[in-house]
């Protein structure tokens, strides 16, 4: 559904995006991590004919950014990192603006209107002023302006970058629902904290990409350890003399916590556990610290 062909992009005389190839497939929801400056924002502008192509090619459902932009801008909805200021302009009147410039009128004007509110759950600020929305708000409004004509592939830039421990999990369960649909989504994900509505992950480092595929640690796990968080209150230098001969290294970093170095070919985190629950530890949490997409990163 989304082809990169060794696409690169330029901004301001310099190379964001560099001879950049890969595939997202019909379906597939694809978090884009990288350290920030690493062309994450480039490469979905340059896919949304938002930014243009120095060279290669980026091709939406086999159609060309280059050659087909407007053909391509009716199969995407692009969502951009923030929204812009739009005083004294509702809710409702902002995607109907969107919606009106999309083509619709009449009946399918204000279906499509409703419709688009009350999938990004904005049904009750339908009236409020643009401007007055929290950022939460003012996210899924992007949104649903980027799904009014329904559209197959969606581009997300930072989805949930500035939103609250609740308003991420709304954004979260959007995006779900959005993948559910059978659309193919490509978001930028800046704190590379990816939720598990994504089942691709694609990582770029200085405007390349170094490495892609299923949104599983396994499949990432060749040549590197990772960094891992086990929390048994009270027990944490028995867990580490029990986790010794498992793992690569178990260090308790205060009385509850032990910081364990994971070497996928010795066992996952899941035997890790398994070990120390057999030993009669009880384990209050245990993870990837920080988050393994993270960890790409270093």
């Amino acid at each position: 559904m989304i082809r990169c062909e060794r696409a690169t992009v330029e901004r301001s005389g310099r190379v964001t995006v560099e001879a950049v190839t890969f595939v997202v497939s019909p379906g597939q929801a694809t978090a884009l991590v990288g350290r920030s400056g690493a062309g994450k924002s480039s490469l979905l502008a340059a896919a949304a004919t938002a930014l243009p192509l120095h060279a290669g090619d980026i091709l939406i459902d086999g159609h060309s950014v280059r050659r087909e932009a407007e053909t391509v801008r009716w199969l995407i909805g692009y969502v951009p990192d923030r929204l812009p200021g739009w005083p004294g302009v509702r809710v409702d009147e902002f995607v109907e603006l969107f919606a009106v410039a999309a083509g619709l009128r009449g009946k399918p004007l204000a279906t499509a209107v409703s419709k688009t509110l009350g999938m990004a759950g904005l049904d009750g600020q339908r009236h409020a002023p643009v401007d007055t929305l929290s950022s939460g708000h003012a996210k899924r409004l992007l949104v649903a302006r980027a799904l009014l004509h329904d559209p197959q592939v969606l581009l997300l830039d930072d989805p949930f970058g500035g939103l609250d421990p609740i308003e991420r999990h709304e954004m979260e369960r959007l995006v779900g629902d959005t993948h559910l649909m059978g659309r193919t989504v490509l978001a930028a994900i800046d704190d590379a904290d990816v939720p598990p509505c994504f089942t691709h992950l694609a990582v770029l480092d200085e405007g390349r990409m170094m490495v892609s595929g299923p949104a599983e640690p396994a499949w990432f796990a060749a040549g590197r350890t990772w960094a891992c968080m086990i929390r048994c209150r009270g027990a944490a230098e028995a867990a580490v003399r029990v986790l010794a001969t498992i793992v690569a290294d178990a260090r308790a970093s205060d009385g509850d916590t032990v910081a364990v170095t994971l070497d996928p070919t010795r066992g996952t985190l899941a035997d890790a556990i398994a070990a120390v629950v057999r030993a009669g530890i009880a384990v209050e949490h245990a993870g990837f610290d920080p988050p393994w997409p993270a960890q790409l990163l270093r």
